[in-house]
C-alpha cells in the first residue's frame, strides 16, 4: 500500500481516539525488567490491570498472587510510582518537566503515550519513512503502519542530544466493540538508559464508564497528599 499525506495518517489515529468514549480498563499479563541504582536487575511476572481516562488518568496495578508489587498513576494534578520491594512512594508533579530519581525506573506519565492512545497534536513532521506511514515529532516520534489498520505501531522519546528515552512497540490491535476503537494488545516497552523493559499482553479491554476522574481508581495516594505538605514552605 503506497503511502498516504502525513496529515491524513494523523487524522486517522485522532479519529480513533475520539471513539475512546470513557475510561479503559485492560486486563493480563505483564513482564519485564528494571535495574537498580547499584546495577542489580530485577525481573518481574505479573499480572496487571490497568485504567485509562483521557488524558492523563491512568493507573497500572501490577500484582502477583493478588500482592502488589508495582503501582503507576497518574491524575490532573500529580503521578506516582510505587514499589513493593523499596515500600516507597515517588510523587511527581503533572505538567512540570522534572527528573525522576534513580530508583524510579518508568515514569508513570510515558506509560500513556507508550500506548498510543491519546490524540495527536498538530505539531506533525512531514517526514514519512518506507517502512511505517508516517513520523509526527515534538521531542516525540509517533510511527504509524502503512497498513490497515494505519494506527501507531511505535513511539520514540528523544531527549536534546537525540538520545532515545524511551521507546515502544504495539502489535495485534483488535476492536474494543463494532463500531469502538481499535486498541493494541500487546505493547514492549524499554527505557535504554534506566536499563528497564516492559511488556504487557493484553487478554481483555472494556469500557468502564462508571469510572470517572473522580474514582478511587485515579485517586491521589495519601503518601503523595503528606509529601505534598511536608515540601510547603510554610510547614512548621
Amino acid at each position: 500500500m503506497d503511502c498516504i499525506p502525513t496529515r491524513d495518517a494523523a487524522r486517522i489515529v485522532n479519529a480513533n481516539a475520539a471513539r475512546i468514549t470513557g475510561t479503559l480498563r485492560a486486563s493480563g499479563s505483564v513482564d519485564g525488567y528494571f535495574t537498580t541504582p547499584k546495577g542489580r536487575r530485577r525481573n518481574y511476572h505479573v499480572d496487571g490491570v490497568l485504567f485509562y481516562l483521557a488524558p492523563n488518568y491512568f493507573r497500572f496495578d501490577l500484582k502477583s498472587f493478588g500482592d502488589r508489587q508495582l503501582l503507576l498513576g497518574s491524575n490532573e494534578d500529580f503521578f506516582w510510582f510505587y514499589s513493593k520491594q523499596d515500600d516507597s512512594y515517588y510523587c511527581g508533579h503533572q505538567g512540570l518537566d522534572e527528573d525522576v530519581p534513580e530508583e524510579v525506573p518508568v515514569r508513570p506519565d510515558q506509560v500513556i503515550d507508550a500506548l498510543a492512545l491519546a490524540p495527536l497534536g498538530h505539531e506533525n513532521s512531514e517526514n514519512l519513512d518506507p517502512d511505517y506511514q508516517g513520523r509526527f515529532q515534538l521531542r516525540k516520534e509517533y510511527w504509524s503502519d502503512r497498513n490497515s489498520p494505519q494506527l501507531i505501531r511505535r513511539v520514540v522519546f528523544l531527549d536534546a542530544a537525540g538520545k532515545v528515552i524511551m521507546q515502544s512497540s504495539l502489535d495485534k490491535y483488535k476492536p474494543l466493540s463494532p463500531d469502538g476503537p481499535m486498541l493494541p494488545c500487546s505493547m514492549v516497552a524499554l527505557w535504554p538508559a534506566a536499563r528497564a523493559e516492559m511488556r504487557f499482553r493484553v487478554d481483555k479491554w472494556t469500557l468502564v464508564e462508571q469510572v470517572g476522574r473522580d474514582g478511587p481508581q485515579f485517586a491521589t495516594p495519601p503518601e503523595c497528599l503528606g509529601q505534598e505538605r511536608a515540601n510547603r514552605p510554610d510547614n512548621p
